[in-house]
């Protein structure tokens, strides 16, 4: 298990960062590594990302998580449902060690792994709570400072996020650009303003696009 970045490696997450306009240290950089390096082993026995090529793991996935770097909050929580392989919510834990992060994880094997990350690189802030958004309301509910969601349509992610979203939080839908107008329709619906649109490529030139929400009523709305 290679726990460590190349440097071809490192200078391809340098640039994604760059072109993102953000920094990535070199500490980041030897957790990215270890991360990696659990991604790769675990990718062997089981399927957990499309991809199992580390380039293409750096340069579409983690590149792709880095976006999120100047959206943290200063302190937590940050909640990233359906966590999976741990994009994004592993990758902002490596760049924020600092920062509470919750992986909710529906599926045992994946929950399994994300509990290995975190022991490995180690995450000691990580929470990996291996249920369904639904299910974790009792204990996070509106405690949750940024929510990020990454595999889910933006139909699933907003109505699944917004209980748990903190007075004065944010909601970070991780899509393509040309969900902006269904984005900014299901906002309206769910009591949500759609306060920011970022497009932004990844370094194949992929289009993807942010969009943050912020609650503009006090009463959770159904989506």
């Amino acid at each position: 298990m290679v726990l460590r970045l190349d440097e071809a490696e490192q200078q391809t997450l340098r640039e994604g960062a760059a072109r993102l306009g953000i920094t990535i240290d070199e500490a980041s950089l030897d957790r990215v590594g270890r991360y990696l390096g659990v991604l790769e082993l675990w990718g062997r026995r089981f399927r957990l990302t499309g991809e199992r090529a580390r380039s293409v793991l750096l340069r579409k996935h983690i590149v792709d998580a880095l976006v999120l770097g100047p959206l943290l909050p200063t302190s937590g929580p940050v909640i990233d449902i359906g966590s999976g392989a741990g994009f994004p919510g592993v990758v902002v834990a490596c760049l924020r060690p600092d920062l509470v992060v919750v992986l909710v994880e529906a599926r045992r094997r994946k929950a399994s792994f994300l509990a290995e990350v975190q022991r490995t690189v180690p995450l000691p802030e990580v929470h990996v709570v291996n249920a369904r958004a639904e299910d974790v309301v009792a204990e996070w509910g509106r405690r949750a400072r940024l929510i990020t969601g990454r595999a889910l349509r933006i139909e699933q992610f907003l109505p699944l996020a917004l209980p748990l979203l903190a007075p004065g939080g944010e909601i970070v839908a991780m899509q393509t650009p040309r969900q902006r107008g269904r984005a900014a329709e299901l906002a309206a619906r769910c009591g949500l303003a759609l306060v920011r649109t970022r497009p932004y490529e990844l370094l194949d030139g992929e289009s993807r696009a942010l969009f943050v929400f912020r609650r503009v009523s006090r009463e959770t709305s159904p989506c």
